[in-house]
């Protein structure tokens, strides 16, 4: 009897290292929640959030088997230290969570998610960083635990392993519009770029310290002319670099006003160019003209839906959506950039 139970168990139980997919939580939108606020016209709008997944087996007969027969309620597997963050915009979005050892897919057209742990041989240790190729149709993990980099598509099967022997915590990445990979490195104080065959072919220094090192940088952007935005986290300031490889200067210093930075993690640009810093300390995000000026900040610590608890990742898909993953809260919320004249779809 034991046997034949158990041998029940194993066939509902998920295969592999893969589980679910299981529903998600997608928050309901809040009326009228947009920054600045009336009278003047909105730039941020806040759509939605995102903050987890009921037990693994999906809905159904299947699950409530299960349940009777383990005995066990549903149990909630949330985001648990969730950091970098991708989206191919159509409904596809990737969370690294690290702590878990995973990457957490979330496919709102089936409102299913799903937890990612091994691709073929390759098991993650600490994902942190993602980068989206939307030509190539692949997604970059950057995983510290590892020192490399696991490329997939977006069905899950293994592309490559990327190793280098400058590697020794890989963090936030990039994907410019030659498939190029730009890849933080926090250790090393350099940023690395790889060809879309994972051939390294340049490594990448401060401009503005003597040692033509960065202090500790977290993330990196680039825009479609090849500037390239480097968190440079511990001399507190995002620094700029020509695709000539030229200083362009820096956005920010350490402060505790507006425009300054305390703990800069995530970095992302809108289509027209902005470019927005999210502060774990100060638990807002704050944007900026390629200048350098500040130009709006939103949000201030705390759970509500436009609040944060130590914001890391930031990622726009193709249509203005910004994704902020809001770590201590184990969510990622959704806001929409609201070009002028402009009716913002959700």
């Amino acid at each position: 009897m034991h046997r034949a139970l158990l041998l029940l168990l194993i066939l509902f139980l998920p295969a592999g290292c893969v589980s679910g997919p299981g529903s998600f939580e997608w928050a309901s939108p809040v009326a009228d929640l947009v920054w600045p606020k009336p009278p003047d016209l909105p730039r941020i709008r806040y759509l939605r959030s995102v903050s987890g997944t009921p037990d693994a087996v999906p809905a159904g007969e299947d699950k409530v088997f299960l349940r009777w027969l383990t005995g066990e309620e549903e149990r909630a597997v949330p985001l648990v230290s969730p950091y970098g963050v991708v989206a191919d915009g159509q409904g596809r979005i990737w969370v690294a969570d690290p702590l878990a050892h995973r990457v957490a897919f979330f496919d709102l057209a089936r409102k299913k998610m799903t937890s990612l742990s091994q691709f073929g041989q390759v098991r993650l240790d600490s994902p942190l960083g993602l980068a989206f190729d939307p030509k190539r149709k692949r997604l970059y993990i950057s995983d510290p635990g590892l020192r490399a980099v696991v490329v997939v598509d977006p069905a899950g099967r293994l592309l490559g392993l990327w190793t280098d022997d400058l590697l020794q915590r890989p963090a936030g990445m990039a994907v410019d519009a030659e498939g190029r990979l730009y890849l933080a490195d926090v250790l090393l104080g350099e940023v690395l770029v790889f060809s879309p065959e994972g051939t390294r072919l340049e490594r990448i220094g401060s401009f503005l310290t003597e040692d033509g090192k960065f202090n500790r940088p977290a993330n990196v952007a680039v825009d479609r002319d090849g500037t390239l935005f480097v968190v440079d986290s511990l001399n507190f300031r995002v620094e700029v670099i020509s695709a000539a490889r030229e200083s362009l200067g820096s956005i920010g210093e350490l402060g505790d006003i507006p425009g300054r930075f305390a703990r800069p993690r995530g970095i992302a640009l809108d289509s027209d160019g902005h470019v927005y810093v999210a502060d774990a300390a100060f638990g807002n995000i704050q944007i900026f003209d390629r200048q350098g000026r500040l130009l709006l900040f939103w949000g201030e610590p705390g759970q509500k839906p436009g609040q944060f608890s130590l914001p890391a990742g930031l990622y726009f898909d193709g249509r203005d959506r910004l994704y902020v993953v809001d770590a201590y809260n184990h969510r990622l919320q959704v806001f929409q950039y609201v070009r002028q004249r402009e009716v913002p779809k959700e």
